[in-house]
């Protein structure tokens, strides 16, 4: 049986708590960075919803150890990542809305809904950009600079 993509390989039961952390929010942060790279890339949905599951992962399992480490960066960086949830969903959303109105197009034949869908995807570029750029920062911002080092 092959492991499950999201089990940690480094962790084991000889190892302390403490340890045990550090090593799953350095492998959610150090997947969430690639994911969030291979995005830039390549902003394709699949590549997207990759780096929501990853934002997912770190921010629930540092809601877990919160109490073990510097609060004060800690939040930084959770607040951070909270934003990063919010604009990835508008994202999403947006791109679901933009598949819905094709699929409702074709089963309809509304010519109205060429100009929405035209409006629809040029919000979604400017949602993009906008993604790109807090990825982009995020990645090299002293929130997770900061994090990375207290969890070392």
């Amino acid at each position: 049986m092959t492991d499950p993509k999201w089990r940690i390989k480094k962790l084991n039961s000889k190892i302390s708590f403490k340890k045990a952390t550090c090593i799953i929010l350095n492998e959610r942060s150090a997947n969430l960075i690639r994911l969030i790279k291979k995005y830039l890339k390549s902003n394709t949905a699949e590549n997207l919803h990759n780096v929501r599951i990853s934002l997912r992962r770190l921010r629930y399992n540092m809601e877990l150890f919160y109490d073990l480490y510097d609060r004060k960066k800690f939040l930084k960086l959770y607040i951070a990542i909270e934003k990063l949830q919010d604009t990835t969903g508008n994202v999403r959303d947006n791109y679901i809305l933009k598949q819905n109105i094709l699929l409702f197009g074709k089963e309809e034949q509304f010519s109205f809904l060429e100009s929405l869908y035209v409006k629809i995807e040029e919000k979604e570029n400017l949602l993009i950009d906008d993604l790109k750029h807090e990825l982009s920062s995020f990645i090299l911002s002293a929130e997770l600079k900061n994090f990375m080092k207290i969890i070392k």
